[in-house]
């Protein structure tokens, strides 16, 4: 899936495939202003930056689906500020709760977030509508862009989100992705923090926990 791109009206979404985890970053940039914001910080993200700035890209922030390590690692290789929802902020700051500790790589973020909250926020130019998903994690998000929607760990192709962590729920997660994602038009494509993308029909129609 590496290094994919895609278009929607005056945006463009290139999709880097990184780290030990394969777990999928969203570079999304105007293509007329340059202006950018990058959705989750794995390893590797070293990757992302260069293409950035060999691309004249006016980077504003990273936004955060969820604080597992796996997709926060690259917050401390950049000076960028990054969005996290307030209930997984303590994530950042604790390798048991970020699951670091447990593949003996024990993570502290160095910086403080900025918070999300439920609805549509604006990071830079643009207009992200924000779903609180929680289950995979407390604070887990959804963010949705117009007809793009970015799920992290909570819906996957044909699957869902892991719940055998500390502070995981599988109720939670199975009536979040109920009641604020499969409840959206089944066009809106499905973007998740690992694997193939879907849509929204796709998983309704075919995800077995579902059917």
């Amino acid at each position: 899936m590496d290094e994919e791109i895609a278009d929607m009206d005056k945006i463009r979404m290139k999709i880097f495939s990184l780290g030990d985890y394969s777990v999928n970053c969203y570079l999304l940039f105007y293509r007329d202003s340059k202006e950018a914001i990058i959705i989750d910080a794995p390893g590797g993200i070293e990757k992302v930056l260069k293409f950035a700035n060999d691309n004249d890209l006016k980077l504003s922030a990273f936004v955060l689906t969820h604080g597992h390590f796996d997709h926060i690692c690259g917050l401390n290789s950049s000076t960028l500020p990054f969005y996290i929802y307030p209930e997984d902020e303590q994530f950042l700051y604790n390798p048991k709760l970020n699951l670091s500790s447990l593949v003996g790589k024990p993570l502290k973020v160095k910086k403080k977030p900025l918070l999300l909250s439920e609805g549509v926020v604006k990071v830079g130019p643009f207009e992200i509508e924000v779903l609180h998903t929680p289950g995979h994690t407390p604070g887990s998000v959804s963010l949705r862009l117009k007809n793009w929607l970015f799920c992290g760990d909570t819906l996957f192709f044909n699957s869902v989100g892991r719940t055998d962590f500390a502070y995981c729920s599988h109720e939670r997660l199975i009536d979040s992705i109920k009641r604020k994602i499969l409840s959206l038009d089944g066009g809106v494509s499905v973007f998740p923090g690992h694997g193939p993308s879907t849509t929204v029909k796709r998983e309704k129609e075919n995800n077995r926990f579902f059917i």
